[in-house]
């Protein structure tokens, strides 16, 4: 059986605004997608295989032991002569390197890439607290827009059968009945086109939490405006670029390039390790004087290279030249993360003055309605100055609630451009809800 537009948008909102006992707010949002969101974690898994590398570079430095054992039989077959015997044994071997560029650099960039997965991870979090906010503000506009078209269709409905009435009582002429019907014809089609994007914009939180039948806690009521602080758009692009992910990341790159210059060098350089060994041989071959021979060894293992074909001077050339990308890429970060500052900076600022300009076009809204009512009332106004009103005030009404949320997600903006978005400014946000 197929639900009508009408009926499904009752549904829709009736569900929205009941906030049962399962509704959750941004914070729980955020909780939830923690634990749900696959590349949330996918980036955890990530970051512990990241740590995992100072482990590796480490090693490379530490003595190095392996033991070994052997076990064979040979068969002597000689003109008038035939026998066959055993040997076995087993020997251990310890190298300690005392002069490796390449390895002193392997333990740089272990402790380096163990640095950088932690930082792609604080950058995922924060990605994730903006997308969950994103998607969280997307559905409360939704209910909001569904709302306001649900209560403008109705007060059009109403205006309607009053025009349809004067019309027969010859009152009114039919071109009242026309606006009237236009207008209820055109809030109905805004009303199907507030029920998708109320579906597809739930589908996209749920997406991201895994909460899909769950209610959503809505804005208490007035959120408190006030501007950055500090009010200084330098001062948040100097804390950027202290803490920002984006950049931080880029510097443990051009840090990783850096130490790839030096390991490519590095192999032009003698390497120079302590050797240190035991060996425990036996056989019972009849003719060999000694049947057990065991010793240990100590020394050292110099290799110096002396050609390797131009291999070495290209590989010098590559790493410098990617040493370059990767400082190029930092300063290309550095530049974007202070439009990023300035844009979110303006968002903050701007948006606290917007939001006061929408609650008094909203009030100046319901007071045009009033006075457009009254006034035809006693005949100084018609019924598409009601309408036209009207639809203002509702318009205003959805105009106040997207300037409201994106004030709140600019402030959530500004603080993950500083690198400083945290659970903490998510709670300072998710007390209005």
């Amino acid at each position: 059986m197929k639900t009508s537009a009408p009926k499904l948008a009752t549904l829709l909102l009736a569900s929205s605004l009941a906030m049962p006992a399962q509704a959750f707010d941004l914070l729980e949002a955020w909780y939830a997608a923690r634990q749900y969101d696959s590349g949330f974690a996918a980036q955890k898994a990530e970051r512990n295989a990241g740590l995992e590398k100072r482990d590796q570079g480490r090693a490379l430095l530490l003595p190095q032991l392996g033991l070994s054992s052997s076990i064979s039989r040979s068969n002597d077959i000689e003109p008038g002569v035939s026998g066959s015997y055993s040997s076995h044994g087993w020997g251990a071997e310890l190298k300690q390197p005392l002069f490796d560029v390449g390895a002193w650099t392997g333990y740089q960039k272990g402790k380096i890439s163990s640095a950088l997965a932690d930082t792609r991870f604080t950058a995922a979090e924060q990605a994730l607290i903006l997308s969950v906010a994103r998607a969280y503000f997307d559905v409360l506009l939704a209910q909001d827009t569904l709302s306001s078209t649900l209560a403008a269709k109705k007060s059009f409905e109403k205006q309607l059968a009053q025009a349809k009435k004067a019309f027969e009582v010859g009152t009114a002429t039919i071109l009242d009945s026309y606006e009237a019907q236009a207008s209820y014809n055109a809030a109905s089609a805004r009303e199907i086109s507030a029920i998708n994007q109320l579906e597809v914009k739930r589908n996209a939180l749920g997406t991201l939490t895994g909460l899909v039948n769950e209610g959503i806690s809505p804005l208490k009521g007035k959120i408190a405006l006030s501007a950055p602080d500090p009010d200084s758009a330098d001062a948040w692009i100097t804390r950027a670029l202290n803490n920002n992910p984006a950049i931080a990341i880029s510097e443990q790159q051009t840090q990783l390039a850096r130490q790839n210059v030096t390991a490519a060098r590095g192999n032009h350089l003698p390497k120079l390790a302590l050797t240190a060994g035991y060996q425990d041989q036996s056989t019972n071959n009849p003719r060999t004087s000694f049947t057990d021979n065991r010793g240990s060894s100590i020394g050292l293992n110099l290799t110096i290279p002396l050609y390797a074909g131009g291999g070495i001077n290209s590989q010098v050339r590559e790493a410098v030249a990617l040493q370059e990308q990767a400082g190029e890429q930092l300063e290309s970060s550095k530049r974007k993360v202070r439009e990023e500052v300035r844009a979110a900076f303006l968002g903050v600022s701007n948006g606290a003055a917007l939001v006061q300009a929408n609650e008094q076009l909203l009030l100046s809204a319901k007071n045009k309605v009033d006075a457009t009512r009254l006034g035809r009332e006693v005949g100084l106004r018609t019924i598409l100055d009601l309408l036209q009103a009207e639809q203002a005030y509702y318009e205003a009404e959805r105009q106040l609630s997207e300037s409201r949320y994106g004030y709140l997600f600019a402030r959530l903006q500004l603080a993950q451009a500083s690198g400083e978005l945290s659970e903490a400014t998510l709670r300072s946000v998710n007390r209005y809800f």
